[in-house]
């Protein structure tokens, strides 16, 4: 081996947010798929609830036809009526826009408050000593009213940048889902925004269909919060697709436990901080699972013109069915 040739991975990855061992690891691009009614916008706004209260998000931006009649669910996150967006085809640039000037005004208060530590150094210097050049520089700072005001202050905590997240919910046939939007753009560099960040959070009724969310964002997916789904296929395509380290069979069988009970999800995080923390059963309860050292999938999931999925064994029933 040549050491000079050895890799170094970096200690930290890109723009992450410190959270506790049970939450998932952010920032993150997350999908949440289930039938309508199932419970997916209570599930995004109670997550991104917890997240602002234990302070890994400053601010969450909203993009849904919806907010009139879910007001009382989003405020509490809380989403400001102001950053709640119709899911235009220009409403993604908007949110850039925003990120933007979220980087740019806690830039500004840095650079204030750099300069006001500097000013408070430079009045406890005394004055009979004061060097014409220092007096110059305290008039200065006159001038951007230190004397008067009070210290910078930040809206949120000054110790960071700041922490963004954008929810999606209800937008499938939408502008917002044209390519044209940016979408897939936005989602897969959804960690370089203004080089701080902003999660995800795309809410869908299928995983796979046409008009839905394509495999580029499919494929960087974060976490995936699964609910109770009508189509098999639906759930082979996500097996396909994820690499799921265990049987389909056991697969199927973690997913219909979970679906038992009303509301449930099956979450699966795809960069869990542990090998135990892969599934769960809600946000809270980790699933315990047989590892397979090599998965053997014999009916590949296959894309259909249409978008939709099905099995090659599905395919070539239905194949045959044709020439009978």
């Amino acid at each position: 081996m040549y050491k000079a040739l050895k890799i170094i991975p970096p200690e930290k990855g890109a723009f992450q947010i410190p959270t506790d061992k049970d939450f998932i690891p952010l920032h993150t691009l997350a999908i949440l798929s289930g039938r309508r009614g199932g419970g997916k916008s209570c599930c995004a706004a109670n997550l991104c609830r917890m997240a602002m209260e234990r302070g890994y998000y400053d601010r969450v931006f909203l993009v849904t036809p919806t907010y009139a009649s879910n007001e009382a669910l989003w405020d509490t996150v809380p989403v400001k009526a102001d950053d709640a967006l119709e899911p235009t085809r220009g409403c993604l640039k908007e949110i850039l826009k925003r990120i933007e000037t979220e980087k740019q005004e806690y830039d500004q208060y840095l650079e204030r408050a750099a300069k006001y530590k500097e000013f408070l150094q430079l009045l406890s210097v005394d004055t009979m000593g004061m060097s014409s050049k220092v007096a110059k520089r305290v008039l200065a700072y006159d001038k951007l009213g230190f004397f008067e005001k009070a210290p910078p202050e930040w809206r949120y905590d000054p110790s960071r940048p700041p922490r963004l997240a954008l929810i999606l919910d209800d937008c499938l046939g939408s502008p917002v889902f044209l390519p044209s939007a940016g979408l897939t753009s936005f989602c897969v560099s959804h960690r370089h925004h203004s080089g701080i960040g902003c999660s995800v959070y795309m809410l869908v009724q299928s995983y796979c269909a046409k008009e839905s969310i394509n495999r580029a964002i499919r494929e960087n997916t974060c976490v995936l919060f699964l609910f109770k789904c009508v189509q098999e296929a639906q759930l082979l395509k996500i097996y396909e697709e994820c690499d799921i380290p265990i049987s389909y069979p056991d697969f199927i069988q973690m997913a219909s436990d979970v679906f038992k009970t009303p509301f449930n999800f099956l979450t699966i995080d795809f960069q869990a901080k542990d090998k135990s923390m892969l599934f769960r059963r809600n946000f809270n309860e980790f699933l315990p699972y047989t590892e397979m050292s090599l998965v053997s999938k014999k009916s590949m999931t296959l894309d259909n013109s249409d978008g939709s999925c099905e099995t090659q064994d599905t395919r070539t029933s239905r194949s045959k069915k044709r020439h009978l």
